[in-house]
């Protein structure tokens, strides 16, 4: 039981970041970034969720991990970012290994420049040796 309350409390976390594949606009109608976040990967050690920051012509895709366990103790794990412009080459993905505290945690950051209307994928995921995996995407277009 505890576990399925440890999970649920996660999963309220990762809502509150964002929920479904919503974006974020600045204030004030000003230009700024929008970021997108998509739905939670899988329940396992962690939640994740990829996310993409559009700022102009400017996308960064990184992920965010969510403690999945009230017990969960400091450690280090290993994950993996990746991006691609729908219909160009894939980015090259990056593969952090970060040091996860209770609560919720940013992870990785590919930045790239890309043109103008293109729809871009980010791709996060749990990359830890004896893990489950827990693969969680995302997609958003660049109006600029």
């Amino acid at each position: 039981m505890k576990s399925l309350a440890a999970v649920a409390v996660a999963a309220a976390t990762l809502a509150a970041l964002a929920t479904g594949q919503e974006a974020v606009a600045a204030p004030n109608g000003s230009a700024g970034p929008v970021i997108t976040c998509g739905t939670p990967g899988a329940p396992g050690f962690l939640l994740t969720r990829a996310c993409v920051e559009v700022n102009g012509n400017q996308v960064r895709f990184y992920g965010v991990a969510a403690t999945a366990n009230s017990g969960w103790q400091p450690q280090q794990v290993g994950f993996t970012v990746s991006g691609t412009v729908v219909g160009g080459a894939p980015i090259a993905p990056i593969n952090p290994t970060v040091l996860v505290q209770a609560g919720a945690t940013s992870v990785g950051s590919i930045v790239t420049t890309v043109p103008c209307g293109s729809t871009v994928t980010g791709g996060f995921s749990v990359n830890q040796w004896g893990w489950p995996p827990s693969t969680a995407t995302v997609s958003a277009v660049v109006s600029c």
